[in-house]
């Protein structure tokens, strides 16, 4: 993964609680990695009596850049609270956040955002932002929801990789490795089919259904064997399930064990052609309750 050769992680922040509990957990992941942490504050206009692109009084323009100064040193603050020896950068950027944070993750090994900000409407703030990024973004994008536990993690959860065996989940595969690796944790491959051509044949589903197990189990086997033999020390388990791939994911338990965070790739085999984000990552992304790593697969768009 070329991933690898990039050396920040990159967090977004609006001083609103939901941004500073993905700063915090994108600190854990930097320091885990020994990395550094980036964290980026992008502000605009005001929404009435400006037009987009037209230059700010200089005197508003220097208050909004002071406002948002005063607003990186405050969560730099509380992060190295918790993360003294952690190199933590700051970057106030005059431009729109979903753009500005897509131009951070560039140079960025992942990039994390919160599920919701200072939006107007929180849902549209996590879909302009956290759908926008987790689908544009040149990085893989890590997005977290408000209700974790930064404190509590427990190293014995798996990391959930949602895999199906289309080289659009080939990087997710290989992250989903690494950080199994990095945190010293087991790894939960599960593939997940839904044929909604069977549901009408209530006999001969359960046939057919056992046969498309058994080519799914081929399947996922084959995706991770490499990966597996670049990784000797992480312990995989690989499970196949049948149904709605984001409702099986969410319910995925370990020995009744949430996970750590799912990785997925941002688009299946059941994607439709041109769409940068399938249904399964959007849906993932609205409602699971732990972190969602959604890694795309680069193409040159």
């Amino acid at each position: 993964m070329n991933t690898k050769l990039k050396s920040v992680v990159v967090a977004g922040v609006d001083g609103s609680p939901e941004s500073l509990v993905a700063a915090q957990w994108a600190a854990r992941e930097a320091e885990r990695r020994h990395q550094s942490l980036l964290l980026v504050h992008a502000f605009t206009e005001p929404i009435i009596g400006y037009q987009p692109g037209v230059a700010l009084p200089t005197g508003l323009a220097d208050g909004m850049r002071r406002a948002s100064l005063r607003l990186l040193h405050a969560a730099a603050g509380e992060v190295r609270s918790a993360h003294p020896d952690l190199e933590v950068q700051l970057k106030s950027v005059h431009g729109e956040p979903r753009r500005s944070l897509r131009s951070a993750s560039e140079n960025a090994f992942l990039t994390v955002v919160g599920t919701r900000g200072r939006g107007r409407i929180s849902e549209v703030a996590m879909g302009s932002v956290a759908l926008y990024v987790a689908a544009h973004a040149r990085s893989p994008v890590a997005v977290i929801p408000p209700t974790i536990d930064i404190g509590g993690a427990d190293p014995a959860r798996p990391v959930l990789l949602g895999a199906d065996g289309t080289e659009n989940s080939e990087a997710a595969v290989g992250y989903a490795f690494d950080e199994a690796a990095v945190r010293s944790a087991d790894l939960l491959a599960v593939t997940v089919w839904d044929d909604p051509a069977l549901r009408g044949f209530a006999m001969a589903a359960p046939l057919v259904g056992i046969l498309e197990d058994q080519e799914e189990e081929v399947v996922l086997a084959e995706q991770l064997a490499g990966w597996a033999e670049k990784y000797p020390d992480v312990r995989v388990r690989e499970v196949v399930l049948r149904g709605r791939a984001a409702g099986q994911l969410l319910a995925c338990r370990e020995n009744g064990r949430q996970p750590a965070l799912i990785v997925v790739g941002s688009r299946g085999r059941g994607g439709v052609a041109g769409l940068v984000l399938g249904s399964t990552s959007q849906r993932l992304i609205a409602a699971a309750q732990l972190p969602v790593v959604v890694v795309r697969h680069q193409r040159h768009d």
